[in-house]
């Protein structure tokens, strides 16, 4: 009865769908309800026979790529640029059946209110569909407990493709980890300025998830604190629990967390860009791995030391399709410090990664990007931005008094 509900919806999105038509119709249908419809005409070395194909992304992120193709395709106008519309509104009609479909895309500016329209005229659509790792890539949006941050963008990103694709683009370790975001004072080390309560729900399953890591970290202090959040799953204690994954002591529950991920990620292959840019890719990596050796860094890539200070080098991938015409690889350098007189508290570990990223005395974490420049974060920049406002605001306060 649900689904029923769910295709009538949807119907109203994509004029002309029918019940009889491929499940891709229906997330096409699906991308216009949420206005997130992009083509891209696919690069011409990974053309078929067939002829062209035109591609639109339905769900693409660090761990999926999943897209329409529509093949053998032609298309009659143009794409509206959305900048200079001030943003689009789209609506789109589906007629004729295999072989000969045609796709009829109305775009009207937000700004001018001019519209416009293109039509794709296919003989078939398909979805294509793979998952790849995602525990070496690294994104520093916010300030502050990057380590934790980066744990939760993780987590998230499992969480999406199993609520937009399904459990079967899903490892069981990764059915049991994506619970982690339902669990509040770890979703809420957010890694976007936005708050993340409504995308993920707190529930019960999150706490039992954390529950199952603590134990196996046997950090018998949060699992106490679990026990009683279980209980009475306040806001206060909810803070405090946010507070405590801050503290040194969680040392060896992040590092736990952290290798379960990596075990669920390393089970998909990586991606593949093609020889030119894999080169490209591999040169970047060396240039890193040399600035770290001639530091006095010991160790292999991605993971060097140096007496107190540890680097793990983290990366940012584009995807394989839509992001051709301006590729963008990145690395960064998570740097942390433990001074050698900083006492070791329970459930402290020695090997765990990151540890400067910690609060305590003698520890310290920095973000450099690949030319060695401190990362300017999210927070930061508000913060200038934030200054500058009060500096205009003052002067101008000043100028009316005078």
């Amino acid at each position: 009865m649900e689904a029923v509900k769910v295709r009538e919806e949807l119907s109203e999105y994509l004029d002309g769908l029918q019940e009889q038509m491929p499940l891709a119709f229906w997330k096409l249908a699906e991308i216009f309800k949420y206005q997130v419809f992009e083509l891209c005409e696919e690069p011409e070395e990974k053309e078929e026979e067939s002829g062209k194909s035109y591609l639109i992304p339905y769900m693409m992120n660090d761990a999926i790529e999943d897209y329409l193709v529509l093949e053998n395709c032609r298309m009659v106008g143009e794409v509206a640029a959305e900048e200079q519309a001030g943003g689009l509104e789209l609506s789109a009609r589906i007629s004729g059946k295999e072989g000969a479909y045609v796709l009829v895309v109305r775009q009207k500016s937000l700004l001018h209110g001019e519209e416009t329209v293109f039509t794709l005229h296919f003989e078939k659509i398909r979805e294509s569909r793979t998952c790849y790792q995602y525990h070496e890539i690294g994104h520093f949006w916010m300030e502050g407990q990057e380590q934790w941050r980066r744990l939760v963008y993780m987590a998230g990103t499992i969480y999406d493709k199993f609520a937009y694709v399904g459990e079967e683009v899903c490892t069981e370790g990764e059915l049991e980890l994506l619970r982690l975001v339902e669990f509040a004072p770890f979703r809420n080390w957010s890694p976007v300025r936005e708050s993340l309560e409504e995308k993920y729900p707190a529930t019960y399953e999150g706490i039992a998830c954390m529950e199952q890591f603590a134990a196996m970290a046997q950090d018998r202090g949060y699992l106490a604190l679990l026990r009683l959040y279980r209980r009475f799953p306040s806001r206060s204690l909810e803070r405090w629990l946010t507070r405590a994954l801050t503290d040194p002591s969680r040392e060896q529950l992040y590092e736990t967390i952290l290798q379960a991920v990596e075990a669920e990620s390393g089970t998909y292959e990586k991606r593949d860009y093609g020889t030119a840019f894999h080169q490209k890719i591999a040169e970047k990596r060396k240039q890193a791995e040399q600035k770290l050796i001639r530091a006095g860094f010991t160790g292999t890539y991605p993971e060097y030391h140096r007496g107190e200070f540890e680097v793990i080098i983290l990366e940012e991938h584009p995807f394989t399709v839509m992001e051709w015409d301006h590729f963008q690889f990145r690395i960064y350098y998570m740097v942390s410090q433990v001074k050698r007189q900083t006492t070791i508290g329970k459930n402290c570990h020695r090997q765990a990664r990151n540890r400067g990223f910690f609060r305590g005395r003698g520890r310290n974490s920095w973000i450099f990007t690949e030319d060695g420049k401190m990362l300017q974060t999210e927070s930061e920049k508000r913060c200038k931005i934030e200054k500058q406002n009060k500096k205009k605001t003052d002067r101008e306060k000043t100028e009316k008094e005078q």
